[in-house]
């Protein structure tokens, strides 16, 4: 996969190295996953080898074109929907996600949701970007939105991880973001350990458009880390449709399909 090689690998500006060398003298830094030495900022904490291997977690077609998730075929040009798709049509018009929510990428997204290491997302926004360049173009969206944190949770966790992929992916796509433009008005459960009716049922009137004026004809890239059962980004989407978003499509690092750990 040239393309996280080349982000792998960019050059850095001499002051850049020093500093890389001066912190690993001072601070030597691991790999997250493996623990094999690495460059402090270079590496993000991540090492070639770790990294390689959560990039072949890449889901490949086919998968169902509307939620996203992955099927079990021989022919790689059989794409349907889904059963569940089949029994009722998700709000959002379609989901995608980068790799499979298992192994190295599960353990990247961990650090970066609960151990604190912010400076993952640069690395996680460049799978991002790749599912985006293979299924849309730069103008089929207007706004990029991640799914908000509920207050609570983000004062415990000091940053909402969607948001800073959002962030990122605006960068990287020219195509402007905002975070404030869905709020999280209900704290949740967790929900790990629920089933799929619990999980819709737990999320249900959990977002607020703070300004549907600004969501009116807009078509609306929504962003989160991970995707289970798409109860999250469901109850994200039919509000922002609710409030005159005119679509609604989903973009995750990672897909949690049952089977695969």
């Amino acid at each position: 996969m040239p393309f996280f090689r080349a982000a792998r690998k960019q050059p850095c500006r001499p002051i850049q190295m020093l500093m890389d060398a001066f912190l690993n003298l001072v601070y030597p830094d691991n790999c997250i996953i493996c623990a094999a030495p690495v460059s402090c900022q270079k590496d993000c904490g991540v090492c070639n080898p770790c990294w390689t291997k959560a990039c072949a977690l890449r889901i490949q077609p086919p998968f169902c074109p509307s939620c996203g998730i992955p099927f079990q075929a021989l022919d790689s040009s059989d794409f349907h929907l889904c059963g569940r798709c089949i029994l009722e049509t998700p709000p959002y018009s379609g989901a995608r996600s980068f790799g499979f929510y298992a192994a190295e990428l599960s353990s990247l997204i961990q650090q970066l949701k609960f151990r604190g290491r912010r400076n993952l997302d640069g690395l996680l926004a460049q799978l991002l970007l790749w599912r985006f360049c293979d299924s849309w173009t730069w103008n089929d969206f207007d706004l990029i939105v991640p799914v908000p944190l509920h207050l609570r949770r983000y004062h415990e966790r000091g940053y909402n991880q969607a948001a800073l992929l959002a962030r990122r992916l605006s960068c990287l796509t020219g195509i402007p973001h905002r975070e404030s433009l869905l709020s999280r008005v209900r704290p949740t459960p967790s929900q790990v350990g629920l089933t799929d009716l619990e999980r819709f049922q737990n999320l249900r009137r959990a977002f607020h458009c703070t300004d549907p004026r600004g969501a009116v004809g807009q078509r609306i890239l929504l962003i989160d880390d991970v995707m289970t059962t798409g109860a999250t980004v469901s109850s994200a989407g039919e509000t922002l449709l609710d409030s005159g978003a005119s679509r609604v499509s989903v973009l995750t690092v990672a897909r949690a399909v049952p089977g695969v750990e």
